[in-house]
């Protein structure tokens, strides 16, 4: 099934607690992003940008594992899973210049370019934790109440399929997301100017989910 000819169903809640409730519900077992407090979340646009530049520098690979993401403007952040040698790493990529530098604790210095740092951590938490404190959590989404993390693949697919429909009313940052081969679903909060016109959080699910 290709994601522009996915299925698209949308549904409208008042409530934070019961979109998120919704959310979790329909993601089931598949791999998900989750805004760790009560902000807007991760802008759409600036997610897919930032993925397709990083894919296009070689910093990410579609088999890459997402287990953090913030991007504010034209700066980001991220947490990635990879296999290397044999074994899982979790390499955090962020920009030199824009956050203040900090050093990783239980990490090993990786990437020291012009415009990008990254560590290496054995430990997720380790990297999740390096992550936090240097963004500290502006507009991030981690990869929560769940086994997996969702692949970069996955991500770049439905969030492309995703913009080439229609949205909900001012819909242009994510609450949540999950992710798997056959589909994906997206939890958008309230925008300022489309609560006044009567909408709250929607839930926009593409394709069907599959445990992935």
């Amino acid at each position: 099934m290709s994601g522009e000819n996915a299925p698209r169903t949308t549904v409208e809640l008042e409530m934070r607690e019961d979109a998120l409730a919704e959310f979790l519900r329909a993601a089931g077992d598949a791999p998900r992003l989750l805004t760790p407090d009560d902000s807007a979340g991760c802008s759409i646009v600036m997610a897919l940008a930032a993925l397709h530049w990083s894919a296009e520098t070689g910093l990410v690979r579609p088999d890459d594992r997402l287990h953090a993401a913030c991007f504010l403007g034209e700066t980001g952040a991220a947490v990635i899973e990879r296999r290397k040698d044999g074994e899982t790493v979790y390499r955090y990529v962020g920009p030199q210049l824009e956050m203040p530098p900090k050093a990783p604790v239980d990490g090993v210095q990786v990437l020291d370019q012009l415009f990008v740092s990254g560590a290496e951590f054995h430990e997720r938490w380790s990297a999740v934790a390096h992550f936090l404190v240097t963004t500290q959590a502006r507009g991030a989404l981690l990869a929560l109440f769940g086994a997996r993390a969702p692949e970069v693949a996955h991500i770049q697919r439905w969030l492309l399929a995703l913009l080439e429909g229609p949205l909900p009313e001012g819909a242009d940052h994510l609450h949540a997301a999950w992710f798997s081969t056959t589909g994906a679903g997206f939890l958008f909060p309230p925008a300022a100017f489309a609560a006044r016109a009567g909408r709250g959080w929607s839930y926009v699910e593409l394709g069907t989910r599959r445990d992935d």
